[in-house]
């Protein structure tokens, strides 16, 4: 049975999800939390299986890919493929780069499709719980990000992100007389 994360796993979660190298105490500054706290979820997170790995993105590797559909990876080398779904028909859809097509000349293709570039993106993460940083009512679709003075705020609407930024620049302002 899968637990439900808490609303600090989840903002943890969207914060490696930007930046996976995070220092623990850049973390806790973002969470509004002591490091020790932080890392406590962090480890909740990675000892629960919940978190899977940490990664780092190169741009040559989002470059010249290909999407194989196949009945069968029995011909497709592990060691070629950079993603893999099991689709619901029983089949998959792998991405390789394209010059690794010519290395699965058995394999059962059914379909190949080349794409120039590949792209991820931050609002990936299912969010369940989380609230808005300016109203504090919960957020239902992916959150929106905005940073304000090196820390990061989660938002439910575009009407609550101008109030939180028109609040975070009178606080600048404020700051800088004294």
């Amino acid at each position: 049975m899968r637990r439900n994360l808490s609303e600090l796993e989840q903002r943890l979660i969207l914060l490696l999800k930007k930046n996976s190298r995070m220092s623990m105490v850049d973390i806790a500054r973002e969470l509004g939390t002591s490091r020790l706290t932080a890392k406590k979820a962090l480890d909740s997170l990675v000892s629960s299986g919940r978190l899977k790995k940490f990664t780092v993105s190169l741009a040559d590797e989002e470059k010249d890919v290909v999407l194989v559909y196949t009945d069968s990876l029995e011909n497709i080398p592990g060691n070629l493929i950079l993603e893999r779904f099991s689709l619901i028909d029983g089949s998959y859809m792998v991405i390789l780069y394209y010059e690794d097509l010519i290395r699965i000349k058995k394999a059962d293709i059914k379909r190949v499709e080349i794409a120039t570039s590949r792209e991820s993106y931050e609002n990936m993460t299912r969010v369940e719980n989380i609230h808005c940083d300016y109203c504090g009512k919960e957020i239902r679709d992916s959150p929106i990000s905005l940073e304000i003075r090196g820390k990061t705020y989660y938002v439910c609407c575009p009407n609550c992100e101008r109030d939180l930024m028109k609040r975070g620049e009178m606080v600048f302002e404020e700051d800088s007389r004294h």
